[in-house]
C-alpha cells in the first residue's frame, strides 16, 4: 500500500541519517563504550554491539531477520562497516573545502618536491654536459679548410695545424702533443735544458713567496673594507606565528596518521619550529600543546605515532626541552575537562609524559612547576603515580620520584594516605 511505501521511505531516511552520523561520532562512541566497559559498565557496550548486529543484517553481512532496505541503503551500510573495520578511516577521501592553513601546507610540500626535483635535474644535466664537452669533436671546426692534407715521403697524410685551440681541447692532449714532439728531438742535453727552462718558468712564483689571502690583505689595508661573510647574504626566513604553527602541526600529524612518511613529518615540524632562530621556543611550545590536545581525543595508535615523531625531533635536537615543558601546561591544566568527552585522555597523557621522561627529554619533577590549578584541583599526585606505573616498576620505588609525588599530594591526599608509596599502591589495587 501507499502507506507502507511511505513508512519504508521514512525508515530508510532514518537509517541514512544514522549511517552519516556514525561516520562522524562512531570512533568516539566506541572509545567511550570501551572505557565504560573497563570500569564495569557493560550495558552501553552490549547495546552498541546489538546495534551493529542489526546493521550487519541490513547490509547482508549476517544472516537473520531484520528490516528490508533498498540496495542504495544496503551499499551505504556496507561502506560504514568497512570504515569501522578500517579504524574509522574512509576508503575514499572526500573533497571538501580546505582551510588556508591546509592550502599553505600543500603549497609548501609541492615547493619542497619541486626543489628536490630541480636540484636532481640540474645534477644530471651537469653530468651530461660535462660528458658532451669531454667527448666533443669541436676542434674540427678550427681546421684551416684552405689548406689541403699533404703526404710525406713515407706515404703518411699530415693534417694542417689548427689556427686556434678549440674550447673543448683537452689540456692533457695539448701537453701530450708537445711531449711527443719533444720526444722525437730529445737528447740528454736538450732534456737537461728543458728541465732548467721548466724551473725558470716557476722562478718568479718562488720569488713572490707565500700568497696572502684576501682577508689578510683587507686586514693590512686600512682603506679596504672588510669583505662580508657568505652568512650575511642568507635570506631571512619568515616563520608563522606560534598560533599558526600549532594549527599547521595538527594538519601535519593528521596527514601522517593516515599513512604519511615519518621522515616527511619530522622535516615539516622542523621547518615549522626553526630551532635556533628567534622565537623557536614559543613556536615549539604551541606545536607540542596543540598536538597533545588533539591526540588526547584519539586512539592509542595515534598517540604512539605522535610520540614517534616528537621523540625523534627531540633526539635530533630539532625542538627544545623548554618547548615540551611549556607545551604540556595547558593539557595538564584542562585534563579533567578533556576527559569528560574523551575518557582515555588521562591515561594517554600519563603515557606521553612517561615516554618523554624515559627518553630523558624532560625531568619528572617538572610536574612541581605545573599550573597551580593542576596541582591543587586535578589530582596531580594520582596523575604522577600513574606516570610512574607507565615508566616501570623501578620508578615506583625510586626515592627521587617518590619525593616528587609526595610533594604533589594535597592535604586531602595526605589524610587518606600516609606516604607516596601508599598512594601508588592504593591506585594499583
Amino acid at each position: 500500500s501507499d502507506e507502507g511505501i511511505n513508512n519504508n521511505q521514512d525508515y530508510e531516511e532514518k537509517v541514512e541519517c544514522f549511517a552519516k552520523l556514525m561516520t562522524v561520532i562512531g570512533s568516539s562512541l566506541e572509545q567511550q563504550s570501551e572505557a565504560m566497559k573497563k570500569v564495569g559498565k557493560i550495558d552501553t557496550a552490549e547495546k552498541l554491539a546489538e546495534c551493529w548486529k542489526t546493521v550487519e543484517i541490513m547490509a547482508g553481512r549476517r544472516d537473520g531477520d531484520g528490516p528490508k532496505v533498498s540496495n542504495r541503503i544496503k551499499f551505504m551500510l556496507q561502506d560504514l562497516l568497512e570504515m569501522k573495520a578500517n579504524g574509522w578511516v574512509k576508503r575514499r577521501k572526500e573533497e571538501t573545502a580546505k582551510t588556508l592553513a591546509q592550502i599553505h601546507n600543500e603549497v609548501a610540500k609541492e615547493a619542497r618536491a619541486a626543489r628536490r626535483s630541480s636540484s636532481s635535474n640540474a645534477l644530471h644535466g651537469a653530468n651530461k654536459s660535462s660528458l658532451r664537452r669531454g667527448a666533443s669533436s669541436g676542434d674540427v671546426r678550427h681546421i684551416d679548410k684552405t689548406q689541403k692534407p699533404q703526404k710525406d715521403e713515407d706515404g703518411f697524410v699530415s693534417v694542417p695545424a689548427t689556427k686556434s685551440v678549440g674550447r673543448s681541447a683537452s689540456m692533457t692532449a695539448f701537453a701530450r702533443s708537445q711531449s711527443d714532439v719533444g720526444y722525437q728531438k730529445s737528447s740528454t742535453r736538450s732534456s737537461t735544458i728543458a728541465r732548467k727552462n721548466s724551473q725558470g718558468k716557476f722562478a718568479p712564483l718562488k720569488e713572490l713567496g707565500p700568497r696572502k689571502s684576501i682577508a689578510e690583505k683587507a686586514g693590512n689595508d686600512d682603506n679596504t673594507e672588510a669583505i662580508p661573510k657568505s652568512d650575511d647574504f642568507k635570506p631571512k626566513v619568515e616563520y608563522p606565528s606560534p598560533h599558526d604553527c600549532g594549527e599547521k602541526a595538527k594538519n601535519i600529524l593528521k596527514e601522517y596518521f593516515v599513512g604519511g612518511d615519518t621522515d616527511d613529518a619530522v622535516l615539516s615540524m622542523h621547518e615549522l619550529i626553526g630551532i635556533g632562530t628567534e622565537g623557536h621556543d614559543e613556536r615549539g611550545s604551541k606545536v607540542v600543546e596543540n598536538s597533545i590536545l588533539m591526540v588526547l581525543e584519539m586512539k592509542k595508535e595515534e598517540v604512539d605515532k605522535f610520540l614517534t615523531v616528537f621523540v625523534r625531533l627531540a633526539k635530533e635536537k630539532k625542538i627544545s626541552q623548554n618547548s615540551f615543558v611549556s607545551g604540556l601546561n595547558d593539557p595538564l591544566e584542562f585534563l579533567n575537562d578533556v576527559a569528560i568527552d574523551a575518557p582515555l585522555a588521562i591515561p594517554h597523557l600519563a603515557g606521553i609524559v612517561a615516554e618523554l621522561v624515559k627518553s630523558e627529554i624532560i625531568q619528572f619533577n617538572f610536574l612541581l612547576d605545573a599550573p597551580e590549578y593542576f596541582r591543587t584541583d586535578q589530582n596531580a599526585a594520582g596523575f604522577g603515580a600513574q606516570v610512574l606505573k607507565f615508566i616501570g616498576e623501578s620508578a615506583t620505588t625510586s626515592e627521587d620520584y617518590l619525593d616528587v609525588v609526595e610533594k604533589l599530594m594535597t592535604d586531602e591526599d595526605k589524610a587518606k594516605h600516609n606516604s607516596a608509596s601508599e598512594l601508588i599502591a592504593a591506585g594499583s589495587s
